[in-house]
């Protein structure tokens, strides 16, 4: 992932609140109509399973980004081992190397 890819998620992720969710849209609707006391406000039910849809929602968000994380992780602890190990290569061949001039 590149650094303007983390910069952008990175504000994805602080600014997830200004952009509201459908269901907080709707929550935020329901708020106004009970106040006019209107005859389509939800009822306490519809308003709970609305609530329950967006955490579903986030939910899954959350799951897909862990297992992405987790991917990532994997890979750059896998590229890791392979350097080490190349430097450990490089370095015995080095110091190899460095034996055979001073046994000149």
């Amino acid at each position: 992932m590149t650094s303007l890819t983390q910069s952008l998620y990175v504000k994805k992720e602080i600014n997830e609140e200004a952009y509201p969710t459908m269901p907080s849209n709707v929550i935020h609707l329901n708020v106004e109509l009970e106040a006019r006391e209107h005859r389509r406000k939800l009822t306490p039910k519809q308003e709970m399973t609305i609530r329950l849809r967006g955490c579903y929602a986030t939910q899954s968000r959350l799951i897909k980004a862990l297992s992405f994380h987790k991917l990532a992780y994997k890979k750059r602890s896998q590229e890791f081992i392979e350097v080490t190990e190349r430097i450990k290569i490089h370095e015995e061949k080095l110091s190899g190397l460095d034996n055979e001039q001073l046994a000149k």
